[in-house]
């Protein structure tokens, strides 16, 4: 990990704080923007050499930022997250920092402008810590050849999870607030699960750029939040799918949405899978989280998802060529060995081959999302494992070894990337070891905001505020 510039700071009771009360306490005056960005460079500093959260850490960019923040507070001028830290995956443009993908390749990859949704953190108050840690091309846990591999604060000799494991890693350390990811088979939720946070794979084309950014064929990844509340998860969201403009319509804010009735609702309980052995304590989470919502007055009944429809779409590169315009092909020996495969394919992609396994997709999704015709909300494990070792996944694998050790993964997450359906991570459970067990619930298209009044309502009944900073506090 590279960083630019010092930083000096002392752990503050705010870095536990989640992004909502922090950005409240700026506002006011109770702490500064400035002594909480020290504070986390300072954490960053200490234990990131360990963890690997972070690939670069810019840290004059980040206390210019807080300083501005400051005093827009003192000019009555503050905005929704003033002061607030977050991290960025590697995926996305910082201007002035390198996208690199973790690819040997991209290395020199600086970004010269924001992508949009730089742009839209930035303008809510956000300060940008730096890049998180992420497998290369985000086809893996998050382990590389350049960036090394992240380990999760639960246990270091375990994985974060993949691909926004770097991302995960950085919050559940008490690394910065907020954690921006990108899920396009559970790598957002798979790695909440195993850190104990919130995470949240939005509708497809929730966050939508309009003309200026997005991918022109289908897009199975879509960018996510991770925090550690739901009122964190909801506005944050907010921010990345701004009401109006490009950004389909709804009744009201996401934050409005918690503390609201979510009324009784049809629940469906499935705790297994067609890969992979389910561990019992994750089957065991999902069903307890069912009996909560019993409890709570909703009506909960056993169902079979047609999983096999959306597998069967899972192999198609649905994303489109994708990579393989970021790697000339004569430098394809310096990708990893498991992704040549997946650079020279996606290179050599017809369109018209393309648009047939999209349709593909797209016909298995409608027919799998008949399921909600009966049900309002589909309650799973979100993985069916505890975090596995840190080098359970190799980066030098070669693709057969990769995709066979990948075919034991009972990831109940990745369907819904496919299906393009809204589906959060709720930190649940937790195992005999005390580790954290993520529980999902899948929603219908453009429903985030009953799987929001769900969700509060059931950290309202169970709260895990403190196992969301245990951690954290335990590398302490």
């Amino acid at each position: 990990m590279s960083v630019t510039g010092a930083s000096s700071g002392v752990d503050i009771d705010a870095v536990w704080w989640d992004a909502t009360r922090q950005a409240e306490a700026v506002r006011s005056g109770e702490v500064s923007a400035s002594e909480i960005v020290r504070a986390y460079l300072a954490r960053i500093e200490r234990l990131d050499p360990t963890l690997r959260a972070f690939i670069n850490v810019d840290a004059d960019g980040a206390l210019e930022a807080a300083d501005s923040a400051d005093r827009r507070r003192i000019e009555g001028n503050a905005r929704r997250f003033d002061g607030v830290a977050i991290s960025l995956k590697d995926v996305v443009d910082a201007k002035g920092l390198p996208t690199t993908h973790s690819c040997e390749v991209l290395l020199d990859n600086v970004a010269t402008s924001d992508a949009p949704l730089v742009t839209r953190f930035r303008d809510a108050g956000f300060v940008v810590l730096g890049k998180s840690n992420i497998p290369e091309f985000c086809t893996d846990m998050t382990t590389s050849k350049v960036h090394g591999t992240a380990r999760n604060p639960w246990d270091l000799n375990r994985t974060p999870g993949g691909s926004s494991g770097g991302a995960a890693a950085a919050l559940a350390a008490g690394l910065c607030a907020v954690s921006h990811g990108t899920d396009g088979a559970g790598s957002v939720r798979v790695p909440a699960s195993f850190c104990g946070l919130v995470g949240l794979k939005g509708t497809r084309s929730l966050i939508t750029y309009g003309p200026d950014e997005g991918n022109p064929y289908f897009g199975s990844s879509v960018d996510a939040p991770l925090t550690r509340t739901i009122r964190d998860a909801a506005a944050v969201l907010d921010v990345m799918a701004p009401m109006g403009g490009w950004t389909p319509s709804r009744e009201r804010l996401f934050a409005d949405e918690v503390g609201r009735d979510p009324g009784q609702l049809r629940i469906g309980l499935c705790t297994s899978f067609p890969v992979g052995d389910v561990d019992p304590q994750c089957a065991a989470a999902a069903e307890d989280a069912a009996k909560l919502l019993q409890s709570l007055g909703h009506s909960v009944d056993g169902v079979d998802p047609r999983w096999e429809l959306v597998f069967m779409a899972a192999a198609l590169p649905a994303s489109g060529p994708s990579n393989a315009a970021l790697v000339p092909l004569d430098q394809i020996d310096r990708v990893e060995p498991r992704n040549r495969e997946l650079i020279t394919g996606g290179a050599t992609l017809s369109l018209l081959e393309h648009w047939r396994q999209v349709e593909a997709a797209r016909a298995a999704s409608r027919e799998f999302l008949e399921l909600w015709d009966d049900i309002d909300v589909l309650v799973t494990p979100t993985t069916g494992w505890l975090p596995p070792p840190a080098d359970w996944a190799r980066w030098d694998d070669d693709r057969a070894t990769h995709m066979a050790r990948f075919a034991t993964f009972p990831n109940f997450a990745q369907p819904f990337n496919i299906s393009g359906q809204p589906a959060f991570s709720l930190p649940l459970g937790s195992s005999g070891e005390g580790l954290p067990i993520g529980v999902q619930l899948a929603g219908r298209k453009l429903e985030e905001g009953l799987l929001f009044r769900l969700s509060a309502q059931l950290e309202q009944a169970r709260p895990w505020g403190d196992r969301a900073v245990a951690a954290g506090k335990a590398l302490d």
